[in-house]
């Protein structure tokens, strides 16, 4: 009776009564008590590295909640399609696969120019089929994107949901998509080669992120803001890699090598508007301040700042005194 009774004060549509239905026999609590974390919210809180179930549970936890609250409280969720948007983003789908294909494919394919010109005939390409061909391909793209999204709580002070950062936060898209995009690069032959650079263009121009097909990503990559951020082919990010927007790794444009790029190793955080030339390698757990142009080695640890970037000790290290930090760009 009491669901029953509960959507009664939706709108007719048969949608929202059967989301209304589904969302108050599903989701954690009842009404507008407080909500206690389940069992995959305290799973993904404690594992630095959660499985793509054990976040998506989170997620479509989290979706139906903010239903079943602010529905009944204000019917704001009614009155601005917010909780049709819900029902499309996550809780109409079974896996993050899927939620991700429609949530960043649907996207792309919008902007897609021929999607765009002409809609009537359903003629662009179709990202979301692209996106699930290679989930489906390699079960692992998920699993990494699942690190991406848990990485965000960890190390964002203005995260307050995994929701947040599966629905709006544009790094994280941008960084599903290139994932998706080096699969079709490096197994899909001449064909994913083609279907890779589609990838790459449409997010370039959804996101403003353009990170080539070809980049090796490791797991828990947050890019916090993202616009702006440009990443060579070449180029290899290890695991919990942080970058703020505007950040460039790139090539020196003098070297006629094939590998070009740089080399950052594990949790490395690049600060906003930095930029990193080359095919040299920034250790784990090294900064690169903002702003700062480097274009030699950073040893693991140290900070690098400023133009061209000096090298900054860690505070683990003894500094004999009167010492000078080292320029690197100049160093040898």
């Amino acid at each position: 009776m009491r669901i029953r009774a509960r959507v009664r004060q939706l709108p007719a549509h048969p949608r929202a009564r059967a989301l209304a239905t589904q969302v108050w026999q599903r989701g954690p609590g009842t009404g507008t008590a407080p909500r206690v974390p389940s069992d995959e919210e305290e799973s993904v809180r404690a594992n630095p590295r959660p499985s793509a179930d054990a976040v998506w549970e989170q997620l479509w936890d989290e979706a139906a909640y903010q239903f079943k609250t602010q529905n009944w409280k204000t019917g704001d969720l009614q009155e601005f399609g917010i909780d049709r948007y819900l029902h499309e983003k996550v809780l109409m789908h079974k896996t993050l696969a899927c939620g991700l294909a429609a949530q960043i494919g649907n996207k792309l394919s919008a902007n897609e120019s021929a999607a765009r010109t002409y809609p009537e005939k359903d003629a662009g390409v179709d990202f979301r089929a692209i996106m699930m061909s290679a989930f489906d391909a390699d079960a692992s793209i998920c699993e990494k994107v699942a690190m991406d999204i848990a990485r965000f709580k960890v190390v964002d002070p203005a995260v307050e949901s995994l929701l947040g950062v599966y629905l709006n936060f544009k790094g994280l898209h941008a960084v599903a998509a290139q994932r998706v995009a080096h699969h079709f690069w490096t197994e899909r032959g001449v064909a994913g080669k083609l279907i890779s650079r589609m990838l790459q263009s449409e997010t370039s121009d959804v996101y403003g992120v353009d990170i080539h097909p070809g980049v090796k990503l490791g797991v828990g990559i947050t890019i916090d803001h993202a616009t702006g951020v440009v990443i060579g082919e070449t180029a290899e990010l290890g695991d919990n890699v942080y970058l703020m927007h505007d950040v460039t790794l790139g090539a020196t444009g003098t070297s006629g090598q094939q590998d070009r790029h740089p080399k950052i190793g594990s949790n490395v955080f690049l600060g906003a508007k930095c930029t990193v030339l080359g095919n040299i390698t920034v250790g784990d757990g090294a900064t690169v301040a903002a702003a700062a142009l480097v274009n030699k080695a950073v040893p693991d640890g140290y900070t690098a700042v400023g133009v061209p970037a000096r090298l900054i000790a860690p505070n683990s290290f003894s500094e004999p005194e009167g010492a000078k930090p080292v320029d690197i760009g100049k160093a040898k």
